[in-house]
């Protein structure tokens, strides 16, 4: 034995025992937990650069591709679309409407926006809601300042 008092004797036992250098099983360990935890580090580091450039692209070319920011209507537009008294069997269908942004049924009488470029209808409450903060359909996405489609 080449240490001396206490502490020195529990080395030398460590030694003996052959718990007192790293194992190779040990080294393979911290190797792992290190790759590990680049490869976790890096995954997130790539995730968050594709979710930022995506957001960014997107609303970029939202904005190119229309020619405006996608927020909503402005009052003068909104004020344009045109507001009408529902009367059940007055256009086709089943003789029935239903409001897709509240899910109740529109009754004779209530007011109703009918949208001009893709033909839903809505209570007046709920798309005005709506278009305040999105210029596009709640049911097809069309835009509501686009041309209607023609019926072939």
């Amino acid at each position: 034995m080449s240490s001396y008092g206490p502490a020195g004797a529990a080395a030398d036992a460590m030694e003996a025992a052959g718990g007192g250098s790293y194992r190779v099983c040990d080294t393979v360990v911290l190797v792992c937990l290190a790759c590990a935890s680049a490869l976790i580090v890096s995954t997130m580091a790539v995730c968050f650069r594709r979710a930022f450039a995506n957001g960014y692209t997107a609303s970029a070319g939202a904005t190119a591709a229309n020619g405006r920011s996608q927020c909503g209507l402005a009052p003068s537009a909104l004020s344009a679309i045109p507001k009408l008294a529902y009367r059940r069997g007055a256009g086709a269908g089943a003789g029935w409407a239903q409001c897709a942004i509240c899910l109740a049924l529109v009754r004779d009488g209530e007011t109703v926006r009918l949208l001009p470029a893709c033909g839903h209808l809505f209570h007046v409450e709920c798309i005005d809601l709506w278009l305040r903060s999105h210029a596009t359909c709640p049911l097809c996405r069309r835009d509501v300042g686009e041309e209607p489609h023609e019926k072939v």
